[in-house]
């Protein structure tokens, strides 16, 4: 039996509480070593964002492929592809150049999941103003993150809190559901979307994460959080990377800790593997065979 076998034998029979730190470190390397690949990229919204390589719109449609992010990701991809394709991104970039009036027009109907068209709308707005008063989303982060600080905590409640500032100074009245989008530390939540855009914007670009804010000398790789949702809980309570009970910033907080002692200086890389395993080999895996495909 191989050593990874061993370790995904444990993985889920939930003994990975007896395995000894270096036993964790070994099994979570390995699934790295196998799921960190951009073959699994078709699974991802990363697929569709990667097509804008180079256009000034590429960290829009980030923004919007991370808040829709939850659901099915056949779904998720689908209604991306249909917001950009409304507003004809791929064939003219230049969101900033959409009015209101246009985007109303183009968006009409839209809809994903708990999201209707007027969301869309909304938060696209609230990206032209950041653009506009900032000069980019990127700027405006970098306005409230502080370089010292161990996370990116401070950033992301500051671009938050002014979202909802603006939000409610626009004419422009979003859907029932559009506080969704706008979770913030402060409130407790993991804030897993707006953490998984960050990990894309500040990770270098390593064929998967976008690295489209990388290079700046405030922003550090160890500085991010897991973007820790339902599913990749209940694999980091079976890896003992956290032993609470219930999914909220302090136990994203802990699980990043605890990927911390594997890798200090980038302790989200492991992220997209551990989703990538989570999604194709959760369910079922040692009932087929009993080594790893």
């Amino acid at each position: 039996m191989s050593r990874l076998f061993e370790g995904v034998h444990s993985f889920y029979s939930g003994n990975m509480g007896r395995m000894n730190r270096e036993e964790q470190k070994r099994v979570i390397l390995d699934l790295y070593s196998r799921y960190h690949d951009v073959s699994y990229l078709e699974w991802d919204p990363l697929s569709v964002i990667r097509e804008f390589r180079g256009t000034p719109d590429q960290e829009y449609v980030a923004l919007v492929s991370a808040l829709f992010a939850f659901g099915g990701v056949k779904q998720i991809i689908a209604s991306v592809r249909q917001a950009v394709g409304r507003m004809k991104l791929v064939e003219s970039p230049g969101v900033l150049n959409q009015s209101e009036e246009t985007l109303t027009s183009v968006l009409r109907g839209f809809r994903h999941r708990i999201y209707v068209d007027r969301d869309l709308i909304h938060l696209t707005l609230l990206y032209q103003r950041s653009c506009l008063v900032y000069g980019s989303l990127k700027q405006q982060f970098l306005h409230h993150h502080r370089q010292e600080d161990d996370t990116i905590e401070a950033g992301l409640r500051g671009v938050i809190a002014e979202y909802r500032k603006w939000s409610e100074a626009l004419h422009h009245i979003p859907g029932p559901h559009f506080g969704h989008m706008l979770n913030s530390p402060e409130g407790g939540s993991t804030c897993k979307r707006w953490l998984m855009f960050l990990k894309w914007m500040i990770r270098p670009d390593d064929g998967i994460d976008l690295g489209l804010w990388a290079g700046e000398p405030s922003l550090a790789p160890r500085q991010l959080m897991i973007p820790l949702d339902t599913h990749l809980f209940k694999i980091s309570k079976k890896l003992g990377l956290t032993r609470k009970k219930t999914a909220n910033w302090m136990t994203a907080l802990e699980v990043t800790r605890n990927l911390a002692r594997i890798d200090p200086e980038d302790p989200t890389r492991f992220d997209f593997a551990l989703c990538r395993f989570g999604m194709l080999n959760y369910r079922g895996l040692l009932a087929k065979s009993s080594v790893l495909p």
